[in-house]
């Protein structure tokens, strides 16, 4: 079960991450061209696409010990559910926090990976990954747009995308001239 979750949770999230993140720059163009222009911008860049599309919408724990927070008394074995986006979206972290902004200080203070000792395993090989996608996709494709069926997953766990009709021109990637 354990090595199911873990290629289900890596699979599932980078690949919501990748197609909301995609959406966000489509939103945005001219962050999108900001990024297309220097690529430095994509690693701050992709943090903010994990802190405003948060793939996982919530966790489920129970709380192991009495405990009080934001004046709320937790007993210890009450069930919580941890919100991801809201947290994402504190205000008390975040200025001006449902806006997508590539720019933002503190982008990696999200917790969309999770916290502490649920923080996620694969956050690193995550990071690489949507890194280098976004470094090839931005470089190659300079016009996309969303054209047609935009439908969003149907899930209270995942924050995903069910289908994204996309238009765009490809280009050859600068280096396949040599």
């Amino acid at each position: 079960m354990f090595v199911l979750m873990l290629s289900v949770a890596g699979n599932e999230t980078t690949r919501n991450l990748l197609s909301g993140g995609v959406k966000l720059l489509m939103e945005h163009p001219k962050q999108r061209q900001e990024m297309v222009d220097d690529p430095s911008l994509i690693p701050n860049a992709l943090e903010e696409m994990l802190r405003i599309v948060t793939p996982v919408n919530y966790m489920r724990r129970t709380a192991v010990e009495d405990c009080e927070v934001r004046g709320v008394k937790i007993k210890a074995g009450d069930k919580l559910a941890i919100c991801y986006a809201s947290a994402n979206r504190d205000e008390d972290i975040f200025e001006d926090p449902h806006t997508f902004d590539i720019h933002r200080k503190n982008a990696r203070d999200h917790v969309a990976f999770g916290i502490g000792e649920h923080f996620c395993l694969g956050a690193n090989l995550a990071r690489l990954e949507i890194r280098v996608i976004f470094e090839e996709v931005l470089g190659r494709i300079a016009d996309m747009q969303i054209d047609g069926a935009y439908r969003k997953l149907q899930s209270n766990y995942i924050n995903g995308v069910k289908e994204m009709q996309v238009r765009f021109t490809p280009e050859a990637p600068a280096d396949a001239a040599q």
